[in-house]
């Protein structure tokens, strides 16, 4: 997730009229691969170990049904319990793909770390063929049918850590160097990226003084948003294990959540996840 130094300090009377107005209008088909699937191990690869917030419903969905989840990332924070990592409550877990957090060959020195990057300039500044060697092993010896990551054209956002992983995950995929089915990209639908990023997220960046990231790619990577949906999967049911999960972490990674998951805290979890009540994705079906 992007780091911040800011908080909001006005408190805003928020109601569930506020919340339906960032909750998605689209409707998409809602996913029945999973349900087919019989090899049930799934890889969840993200930079950070919080980038699986927006899907971690239907982990939590998928852990119920007997998968085996295990999560592999670059960078994990702390949790609230030292001795429970947040993710154990929707996986089996999270492991880092490098034993250090070396994969980036310098601080970028021009702008904030979390800020977009071409992506010629990430094949420079990330050791990329470091990080696919060691994640290309791990899920060799996993061999999962089903892979989640977020989206690989900007990454949510733009983050360039979130853009190489998941365009390294993508192209490992293709090149069929990976035991892959499908690949899930976590994202949001139209309706959701321009209420929450491009309009209400945007207001409050700019009271603080601080670029919106997600525009910035949007210019650079010349798109309008994320790639849309092509599934849904309804989490209604599992409204309880995703609120616990958000709130696991520590105040530093939930301050993040708040950019991007609006007024979670202010709410029970089936009234939040009552109007949340879907997660999307854009599948990528591997051919054999």
């Amino acid at each position: 997730m992007l780091p911040v130094i800011f908080s909001f300090a006005c408190k805003e009377k928020v109601t569930t009229e506020t919340l339906k107005k960032f909750a998605a209008t689209e409707s998409y088909p809602t996913d029945s691969y999973l349900d087919t699937v019989q090899n049930k191990r799934a890889l969840v690869i993200v930079a950070h170990d919080d980038d699986d917030c927006i899907m971690s419903g239907t982990l939590a969905m998928l852990k119920t049904q007997g998968w085996i989840i295990k999560q592999y990332c670059l960078e994990k924070h702390q949790g609230v319990d030292p001795d429970r990592h947040p993710s154990e409550l929707i996986s089996n877990g999270s492991e880092l793909i490098l034993s250090n957090d070396a994969y980036r060959v310098a601080p970028d020195t021009l702008h904030h770390e979390a800020y977009p990057m071409s992506y010629a300039e990430i094949d420079k500044q990330f050791y990329t063929a470091k990080v696919a060697t060691a994640l290309t092993a791990l899920i060799n010896q996993f061999s999962p049918s089903v892979i989640f990551t977020l989206d690989d054209v900007k990454g949510g956002y733009g983050h360039p850590d979130h853009v190489f992983i998941s365009r390294l995950v993508a192209d490992a995929a293709v090149r069929k160097v990976i035991p892959c089915m499908r690949i899930y990209q976590v994202v949001y639908t139209p309706h959701m990226e321009n209420e929450i990023v491009f309009h209400w997220l945007d207001k409050r960046l700019k009271e603080w003084g601080y670029p919106n990231h997600s525009l910035t790619a949007n210019r650079m990577y010349n798109v309008g948003g994320m790639p849309e949906p092509t599934v849904q999967v309804n989490i209604s049911k599992f409204a309880h294990v995703k609120m616990k999960y958000l709130l696991a972490y520590n105040e530093d990674v939930r301050k993040n959540f708040r950019q991007f998951i609006p007024y979670y805290e202010e709410f029970d979890a089936e009234t939040y996840f009552g109007i949340f009540d879907r997660e999307f994705f854009r599948v990528i079906n591997i051919p054999m």
